[in-house]
């Protein structure tokens, strides 16, 4: 017999391209809380850097959220623009 809980689970987050956001919208991650926030982010090389931190900080605020997925192109980006990629997760 199967136990049900009453607590709602947790989401997961995805910060990449699109063909990436996509997919994982299509396998049902997709939501929005009830501050019309959804829990994905898609970067293409025009994102601005700040954007993209600012996303990140988003999601490890929300309480909704328990895994952040980060495509391997974000960080090709950050890559590219020689940006040292442990600032972002200084919070």
């Amino acid at each position: 017999m199967a136990m049900h809980s009453a607590v709602k689970g947790k989401l997961l987050a995805v910060i990449g391209d699109e063909d990436t956001c996509v997919g994982f919208l299509l396998g049902g991650i997709g939501e929005i809380n009830k501050h019309r926030h959804s829990n994905f982010m898609v970067v293409d090389k025009n994102t601005a850097i700040i954007d993209i931190e600012e996303c990140f900080k988003g999601f490890v605020k929300r309480d909704d959220i328990d895994i952040i997925l980060i495509n391997q192109n974000v960080c090709d980006i950050y890559n590219s623009k020689n940006i040292k990629t442990e600032n972002i997760f200084k919070f």
